[in-house]
Protein backbone atom coordinates (compact mmCIF):
# COMPACT_ATOMS: atom_id res chain seq x y z
CA UNK A 1 0.00 0.00 0.00
CA UNK A 2 3.04 2.68 0.88
CA UNK A 3 4.87 1.74 -2.12
CA UNK A 4 1.63 2.13 -4.64
CA UNK A 5 1.17 5.60 -2.73
CA UNK A 6 4.95 6.90 -3.20
CA UNK A 7 5.07 5.90 -6.79
CA UNK A 8 1.02 7.44 -7.54
CA UNK A 9 2.57 10.57 -5.96
CA UNK A 10 5.47 10.55 -7.72
CA UNK A 11 3.27 10.15 -11.09
CA UNK A 12 1.32 12.58 -10.00
CA UNK A 13 3.94 15.65 -9.05
CA UNK A 14 5.43 14.59 -12.80
CA UNK A 15 2.33 15.14 -14.74
CA UNK A 16 1.82 18.64 -12.88
CA UNK A 17 5.13 19.82 -14.51
CA UNK A 18 5.27 21.88 -17.22
CA UNK A 19 6.98 19.77 -20.10
CA UNK A 20 9.60 22.06 -21.37
CA UNK A 21 12.58 19.73 -21.92
CA UNK A 22 13.61 18.52 -18.18
CA UNK A 23 15.54 15.77 -18.67
CA UNK A 24 13.57 13.48 -15.93
CA UNK A 25 15.12 9.76 -13.92
CA UNK A 26 12.78 7.67 -12.43
CA UNK A 27 13.48 6.78 -9.05
CA UNK A 28 13.12 3.52 -7.60
CA UNK A 29 11.55 2.15 -4.07
CA UNK A 30 15.04 2.41 -2.31
CA UNK A 31 15.41 6.08 -3.18
CA UNK A 32 11.91 7.03 -2.77
CA UNK A 33 11.84 5.89 0.83
CA UNK A 34 14.82 7.93 1.82
CA UNK A 35 12.54 11.32 0.59
CA UNK A 36 11.41 13.30 3.90
CA UNK A 37 9.36 16.74 4.26
CA UNK A 38 11.06 19.11 6.50
CA UNK A 39 9.72 22.46 7.79
CA UNK A 40 11.23 25.62 8.24
CA UNK A 41 14.25 27.50 6.78
CA UNK A 42 18.36 26.71 7.04
CA UNK A 43 20.72 29.25 6.30
CA UNK A 44 24.02 28.45 5.46
CA UNK A 45 26.74 31.05 6.19
CA UNK A 46 30.78 30.82 6.04
CA UNK A 47 32.03 34.09 6.86
CA UNK A 48 34.48 36.02 5.57
CA UNK A 49 33.52 39.53 6.76
CA UNK A 50 35.39 42.96 8.01
CA UNK A 51 33.90 45.62 8.96
CA UNK A 52 33.92 48.72 11.29
CA UNK A 53 31.50 48.92 14.43
CA UNK A 54 30.26 52.02 16.57
CA UNK A 55 28.67 52.38 19.85
CA UNK A 56 27.42 55.82 20.19
CA UNK A 57 26.97 57.30 23.76
CA UNK A 58 24.65 60.39 22.55
CA UNK A 59 24.34 61.82 26.64
CA UNK A 60 27.92 61.27 27.82
CA UNK A 61 27.82 60.99 32.14
CA UNK A 62 28.13 62.96 35.51
CA UNK A 63 31.57 64.62 34.90
CA UNK A 64 32.05 64.31 31.06
CA UNK A 65 28.63 64.95 29.29
CA UNK A 66 29.57 65.80 25.90
CA UNK A 67 28.49 62.45 23.50
CA UNK A 68 30.76 59.53 22.88
CA UNK A 69 31.35 57.19 20.42
CA UNK A 70 33.26 53.40 20.83
CA UNK A 71 34.66 52.47 17.68
CA UNK A 72 35.77 48.45 16.70
CA UNK A 73 38.16 49.73 13.46
CA UNK A 74 38.91 46.44 11.44
CA UNK A 75 36.65 44.29 13.29
CA UNK A 76 36.43 40.81 11.62
CA UNK A 77 34.72 37.01 11.51
CA UNK A 78 35.60 33.55 10.11
CA UNK A 79 34.02 30.81 9.75
CA UNK A 80 30.80 28.44 10.03
CA UNK A 81 27.27 30.09 10.58
CA UNK A 82 24.09 27.95 10.41
CA UNK A 83 21.14 29.48 11.17
CA UNK A 84 17.88 27.40 11.75
CA UNK A 85 14.34 29.23 11.60
CA UNK A 86 11.30 27.16 13.06
CA UNK A 87 7.94 27.71 13.91
CA UNK A 88 5.08 25.86 16.38
CA UNK A 89 2.75 26.59 19.10
CA UNK A 90 3.13 26.07 22.33
CA UNK A 91 0.14 26.20 25.03
CA UNK A 92 -1.53 27.78 22.34
CA UNK A 93 0.24 31.04 21.25
CA UNK A 94 2.65 30.82 18.40
CA UNK A 95 6.55 30.65 18.93
CA UNK A 96 9.48 31.19 16.76
CA UNK A 97 12.66 29.29 16.84
CA UNK A 98 15.90 30.85 15.79
CA UNK A 99 18.46 28.24 15.67
CA UNK A 100 22.26 29.19 15.57
CA UNK A 101 25.22 26.51 15.43
CA UNK A 102 29.13 28.65 15.21
CA UNK A 103 31.57 25.80 14.21
CA UNK A 104 35.56 27.56 14.12
CA UNK A 105 34.48 31.06 14.35
CA UNK A 106 37.31 33.43 14.87
CA UNK A 107 36.75 36.84 15.57
CA UNK A 108 39.41 40.01 15.47
CA UNK A 109 38.63 42.39 17.53
CA UNK A 110 39.96 45.12 15.74
CA UNK A 111 41.92 48.10 17.38
CA UNK A 112 39.39 49.76 19.91
CA UNK A 113 39.48 53.38 20.05
CA UNK A 114 37.17 56.06 22.19
CA UNK A 115 36.42 59.50 20.31
CA UNK A 116 34.05 62.17 20.03
CA UNK A 117 30.02 61.52 19.45
CA UNK A 118 27.01 63.54 18.75
CA UNK A 119 23.59 63.49 20.04
CA UNK A 120 22.27 61.41 17.64
CA UNK A 121 22.19 64.00 14.36
CA UNK A 122 25.81 62.98 12.96
CA UNK A 123 25.03 59.44 11.86
CA UNK A 124 27.26 57.43 9.91
CA UNK A 125 28.86 61.17 8.82
CA UNK A 126 30.28 61.23 12.01
CA UNK A 127 31.02 57.64 12.14
CA UNK A 128 33.06 58.22 8.58
CA UNK A 129 35.30 61.32 10.14
CA UNK A 130 35.74 59.54 13.59
CA UNK A 131 37.23 56.40 11.68
CA UNK A 132 39.45 58.75 9.73
CA UNK A 133 40.44 60.55 12.58
CA UNK A 134 41.49 57.53 14.95
CA UNK A 135 45.07 56.83 15.62
CA UNK A 136 46.76 55.34 18.74
CA UNK A 137 46.25 58.52 20.87
CA UNK A 138 42.59 56.97 21.01
CA UNK A 139 43.38 53.82 20.90
CA UNK A 140 42.21 51.80 24.51
CA UNK A 141 42.44 48.12 23.06
CA UNK A 142 44.77 46.60 20.70
CA UNK A 143 43.01 44.11 18.23
CA UNK A 144 42.47 40.53 19.84
CA UNK A 145 41.98 37.40 18.46
CA UNK A 146 38.83 35.59 19.90
CA UNK A 147 38.30 31.61 18.88
CA UNK A 148 35.61 29.82 19.79
CA UNK A 149 35.52 25.90 18.35
CA UNK A 150 31.33 25.47 18.32
CA UNK A 151 28.55 26.43 19.65
CA UNK A 152 24.53 25.72 19.79
CA UNK A 153 21.79 28.79 20.25
CA UNK A 154 18.30 28.60 20.48
CA UNK A 155 16.64 32.33 19.99
CA UNK A 156 12.64 31.76 21.24
CA UNK A 157 10.51 34.86 20.37
CA UNK A 158 6.88 35.31 20.55
CA UNK A 159 4.01 34.40 23.17
CA UNK A 160 4.88 30.76 23.28
CA UNK A 161 8.88 31.13 24.50
CA UNK A 162 9.59 30.16 27.67
CA UNK A 163 13.08 32.00 27.42
CA UNK A 164 14.50 34.50 25.11
CA UNK A 165 17.67 33.10 24.69
CA UNK A 166 18.16 28.89 25.80
CA UNK A 167 21.91 28.07 24.89
CA UNK A 168 21.04 24.08 24.55
CA UNK A 169 24.79 22.99 23.32
CA UNK A 170 27.17 25.89 24.70
CA UNK A 171 30.36 23.30 24.95
CA UNK A 172 32.69 26.00 23.77
CA UNK A 173 35.79 23.97 24.07
CA UNK A 174 38.60 26.35 24.60
CA UNK A 175 38.06 29.85 24.61
CA UNK A 176 40.95 31.52 23.15
CA UNK A 177 42.31 34.86 23.33
CA UNK A 178 45.33 35.81 21.68
CA UNK A 179 46.97 39.36 21.84
CA UNK A 180 45.24 41.22 24.59
CA UNK A 181 46.76 45.01 25.53
CA UNK A 182 44.76 47.19 27.09
CA UNK A 183 46.30 51.17 27.12
CA UNK A 184 46.25 53.84 29.43
CA UNK A 185 45.56 56.84 27.39
CA UNK A 186 46.88 59.25 30.45
CA UNK A 187 49.66 57.63 31.54
CA UNK A 188 50.91 56.08 28.42
CA UNK A 189 51.33 52.75 30.18
CA UNK A 190 49.64 49.72 28.89
CA UNK A 191 48.52 45.76 30.85
CA UNK A 192 49.07 43.04 28.40
CA UNK A 193 48.71 38.99 28.20
CA UNK A 194 50.05 37.45 25.56
CA UNK A 195 47.46 34.83 25.31
CA UNK A 196 44.62 33.68 27.48
CA UNK A 197 43.18 29.97 27.17
CA UNK A 198 39.56 29.33 29.37
CA UNK A 199 38.92 25.79 29.32
CA UNK A 200 35.65 24.03 31.06
CA UNK A 201 33.49 26.71 29.35
CA UNK A 202 30.30 24.69 28.72
CA UNK A 203 27.42 27.82 28.71
CA UNK A 204 24.65 24.84 28.28
CA UNK A 205 21.63 25.40 29.97
CA UNK A 206 22.18 28.96 30.09
CA UNK A 207 19.17 31.50 29.21
CA UNK A 208 18.38 34.44 29.07
CA UNK A 209 14.76 36.40 29.59
CA UNK A 210 14.05 40.34 28.49
CA UNK A 211 12.28 42.58 31.53
CA UNK A 212 11.63 46.04 32.53
CA UNK A 213 15.22 45.72 33.97
CA UNK A 214 17.21 45.09 30.70
CA UNK A 215 18.69 41.38 29.51
CA UNK A 216 18.44 38.78 32.24
CA UNK A 217 20.90 36.23 31.83
CA UNK A 218 21.27 33.02 34.08
CA UNK A 219 24.24 30.92 33.81
CA UNK A 220 23.68 27.05 33.35
CA UNK A 221 24.86 24.32 35.54
CA UNK A 222 27.65 23.37 33.58
CA UNK A 223 29.85 26.41 34.26
CA UNK A 224 30.86 24.90 37.44
CA UNK A 225 34.79 24.16 37.23
CA UNK A 226 36.14 26.49 34.54
CA UNK A 227 39.64 27.09 34.09
CA UNK A 228 42.20 30.02 32.93
CA UNK A 229 45.25 30.48 31.95
CA UNK A 230 47.19 33.78 31.25
CA UNK A 231 50.50 33.73 30.23
CA UNK A 232 53.28 36.38 30.03
CA UNK A 233 51.32 38.94 31.99
CA UNK A 234 53.01 42.40 31.57
CA UNK A 235 51.84 45.81 33.63
CA UNK A 236 53.96 48.03 31.07
CA UNK A 237 53.25 45.80 27.72
CA UNK A 238 54.08 49.29 25.80
CA UNK A 239 57.24 49.45 27.26
CA UNK A 240 60.20 49.11 24.46
CA UNK A 241 61.23 45.96 26.54
CA UNK A 242 58.40 45.19 28.32
CA UNK A 243 59.21 43.57 32.28
CA UNK A 244 56.87 40.31 32.51
CA UNK A 245 55.29 39.12 35.64
CA UNK A 246 54.53 35.27 34.72
CA UNK A 247 52.00 33.57 34.32
CA UNK A 248 48.46 33.42 36.01
CA UNK A 249 46.42 30.45 36.53
CA UNK A 250 42.51 30.42 37.80
CA UNK A 251 40.88 27.02 38.37
CA UNK A 252 37.76 25.45 39.99
CA UNK A 253 35.99 28.74 38.50
CA UNK A 254 32.33 27.91 39.67
CA UNK A 255 29.29 30.59 37.93
CA UNK A 256 26.44 27.91 38.03
CA UNK A 257 23.10 29.97 38.39
CA UNK A 258 24.89 33.57 38.70
CA UNK A 259 22.32 36.09 37.23
CA UNK A 260 23.61 38.66 35.35
CA UNK A 261 21.29 41.41 33.94
CA UNK A 262 22.55 43.80 31.71
CA UNK A 263 20.52 46.96 31.17
CA UNK A 264 20.95 50.81 29.54
CA UNK A 265 21.72 53.66 31.43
Amino acid sequence: MMNNFRKLALVSAIAAMPMTGFAMQAMDDEALSGVTGQDGISIGLELNATLNVGIEDTDGFATATDPGLLLLIGHSLSGGVTIDLDSGTRGGNGVLRVGISVDDLVMETGNIHVMPGTDGTGGLANMTTQVGLADSSNQILDSMTISIDELELAIELGAGATDFLNIVDGNVGTLGIANFQLNDLAGGGAIGVDNIEITGLDLSGTTASLNDDGLELTMGSALDSINISMSRVSLNAAATTPNYLGNVYITGLDIAGTTVTISGK
